[in-house]
C-alpha cells in the first residue's frame, strides 16, 4: 500500500512540473510580430523583461515590472522586480502614499526521481504592496493572490512603459485580463500604451 501511494504522489509530481515547464516558457513572438510580448491567461502572466504591467482590485491598484530576468530553458532562474501600490487609485505613482518594492524571485532545480524538480522552497512571491502573487518561474506570476487556482477579481494590464512615470492608470486605452480557464493572449508591447 505505502509502495503505491509514493508511485501515485511521484507522479502527481512529475504531472506538476510537466504543467509548470510549459507555462513557464519565455513568450513566443508571434508570426509577422517582433519584439517583446506578454502572454495574459490563463492564469498567469507571462512577461517580458523591463515592462510594467498594472494590476488592480476594486479602487486600490499597482504596477510591477521585472527589471531583470535570467532564465533558462526549463524555466528556472533568477528575476528581480519593483512593484508600487496606491490604495486610492488616482492615476500616477508619483504620488504620496504610494508604497514602494523591489525584490527577487527565484526558481532552482532540486535532483529528484530521475530528472530534476523545479520547485523547492525559496523565494516564489512578487509584492505589490499588500498584494503578493505566486511565481512559478521568474517570468510567471500567477494572476490571483498566493498559489490561489481561482479567480480571485484582480485585473492585469499590460503596457509598453518602461518608467513608472510614464504609466497613466486611467488610460481608456489599457485592456485588462482576468483569470481565465478558456483564455490565453499574445499581447505584443509595442501595441500597447504605457
Amino acid at each position: 500500500m505505502r509502495g503505491n501511494v509514493l508511485l501515485v504522489s511521484a507522479l502527481a509530481v512529475c504531472l506538476g512540473v510537466q504543467f509548470i515547464h510549459s507555462q513557464s516558457q519565455p513568450p513566443p513572438v508571434a508570426k509577422g510580430s517582433s519584439g517583446p510580448q506578454f502572454v495574459m491567461g490563463p492564469n498567469f502572466v507571462n512577461m517580458p523583461e523591463g515592462f510594467f504591467v498594472l494590476v488592480r482590485k476594486g479602487r486600490e491598484i499597482g504596477a510591477f515590472r521585472l527589471i531583470h530576468i535570467k532564465q533558462d530553458a526549463h524555466g528556472l532562474g533568477t528575476a528581480t522586480y519593483e512593484s508600487y501600490f496606491q490604495a486610492n487609485g488616482s492615476g500616477s505613482f508619483q504620488n504620496a502614499g504610494v508604497i514602494k518594492r523591489t525584490g527577487e524571485i527565484e526558481s532552482n532545480s532540486v535532483k529528484g526521481l530521475s530528472h530534476s524538480l523545479s520547485w523547492r522552497p525559496g523565494q516564489k512571491k512578487l509584492w505589490v504592496g499588500k498584494w503578493w502573487f505566486g511565481c512559478s518561474s521568474p517570468s510567471l506570476v500567477n494572476m490571483s493572490a498566493h498559489f490561489s487556482e481561482n479567480d480571485q477579481g484582480y485585473e492585469f494590464a499590460p503596457t509598453s512603459a518602461q518608467s513608472v512615470d510614464k504609466i497613466d492608470v486611467l488610460d481608456k486605452r489599457l485592456k485588462w485580463f482576468r483569470f481565465n480557464a478558456d483564455a490565453r493572449i499574445v499581447v505584443t508591447v509595442s501595441e500597447l500604451p504605457e
